[in-house]
């Protein structure tokens, strides 16, 4: 191999691996912003993580979301799906709120659900 190709290798080599260290960070990112905002955003009806500081105000509360995360059903197409849309028929007299999310927002919550999926 000459010195050309051998540094054209380490430099398409050194891209891929900086890229795959960028994506595990990003994912790590994406999985505490999820996290964060399922907190605030779902945490007065379901305890969204183990480690929390305050219980949800719903009595009782809905599934937490380790339990959701085990339902075989659970994909993240059908979170996809189901965040994206309105879910005012379920929960006790259709309580639950339509969440109204952004895609980054629904992006940030499949992040952390797909987390706690892997986690059994």
């Amino acid at each position: 191999m000459t010195s050309v190709s051998s540094a054209i290798v380490a430099v398409v080599l050194s891209a891929a691996l900086a890229s795959a260290a960028q994506a595990q960070t990003s994912t790590a990112d994406q999985i505490a912003a999820g996290r964060n905002f399922a907190e605030r955003g779902c945490g007065a009806c379901h305890v969204v993580a183990q480690q929390r500081d305050e219980l949800p105000v719903l009595t009782p509360p809905g599934p937490s979301f380790a339990v959701l995360a085990q339902r075989p059903s659970l994909t993240e197409a059908s979170l996809r799906e189901f965040l994206g849309s309105n879910h005012r028929n379920l929960g006790p007299a259709g309580a639950m709120p339509d969440p109204r999310l952004a895609d980054y927002q629904i992006d940030e919550i499949v992040a952390y659900m797909m987390s706690l999926k892997a986690v059994k």
